[in-house]
């Protein structure tokens, strides 16, 4: 186990660097899997708070018949996004600590790509 102390922002970006490697069906996959939880579980607050904000300075989803669907999102180009980056900045930089499981790196030698070991780097020590 290894403890971290990373922005709500690093940890999202972790979550999806685990993805890759979850369909691996061995002790690699296990850590990423149990990884992916910890990680999942210690955003909750932060993705509430993320949706909210998406409701309030989104546009709602349409079908391709028009209808309205019950999801809104906001686009990067939206005269909302300013305002919605500049309030979600408060939750990006909150800082939490993370217990995270760990491979060693030669158990990945030879079972993940170059580019999968360098997205979960910082969950493989020597």
């Amino acid at each position: 186990m290894k403890k971290f102390l990373k922005k709500n922002s690093e940890l999202v970006v972790m979550l999806h660097q685990l993805e890759p490697v979850l369909a691996q069906r061995n002790r690699i996959g296990y850590v990423a899997a149990r990884n992916y939880r910890v990680l999942s579980d210690a955003l909750i607050e932060y993705n509430q708070f993320k949706n909210e904000l998406i409701e309030k300075y989104g546009t709602p989803d349409k079908a391709e018949d028009g209808t309205e669907l019950p999801t809104a999102s906001i686009k990067v180009g939206s005269p909302q996004f300013k305002s919605f980056c500049d309030e979600m900045a408060q939750y990006n930089n909150i800082e939490q600590q993370v217990e995270l499981m760990t491979v060693k790196f030669n158990d990945v030698i030879d079972v993940l790509s170059g580019a999968e070991i360098v997205g979960i780097d910082w969950m493989l020590e020597e």
